[in-house]
């Protein structure tokens, strides 16, 4: 089991010192990662993805993320939700747009905001990787860069 602390007050600092004390003594031996200096970032899974879209159509198109225009983020966005949903078994990425008026339906892309926080994961997982494979590294971050830690026992 991992445990996480934030110290940021005199009264924390004493808690994680007392915590030591307690472990070192039992255990005689105690290994620690890097600390984490600063605020935690607070970015959330479904603003990861749109920042990491826009990285991504930014480097597809060798320009600058600003100069991203706003079909090209929504088309790169398209592009990773259709590659995602091809190679996985999920089916969240998909749902049915009806027409009120003429009850005609097609099928579309779902928003990131609907997207629960392990299907976020997962398509942030995938879209890490698969931007890796063609030559860009997306930094993780917030939220997912928090399940990640987790997940990998860090």
């Amino acid at each position: 089991m991992s445990e996480h602390w934030i110290v940021n007050s005199d009264h924390t600092e004493a808690a994680f010192i007392a915590n030591l004390r307690k472990l070192r003594a039992e255990h005689g031996y105690i290994t620690f990662g890097a600390p984490r200096i600063g605020q935690d970032r607070s970015i959330d899974q479904g603003a990861l993805f749109h920042v990491w879209a826009r990285e991504y159509a930014a480097f597809l198109l060798k320009k600058s993320t600003k100069e991203v225009l706003a079909g090209e983020l929504e088309g790169m966005k398209r592009v990773i939700k259709g590659r995602f949903n091809a190679q996985s078994d999920n089916n969240f990425m998909v749902h049915d747009l009806v027409n009120p008026e003429t009850l005609e339906s097609r099928k579309e892309y779902t928003s990131s905001k609907s997207w629960k926080r392990g299907e976020a994961y997962m398509v942030l997982t995938w879209l890490q990787l698969h931007a890796a494979s063609d030559g860009l590294v997306l930094e993780a971050k917030g939220q997912f860069e928090k399940l990640k830690r987790i997940e990998e026992g860090v």
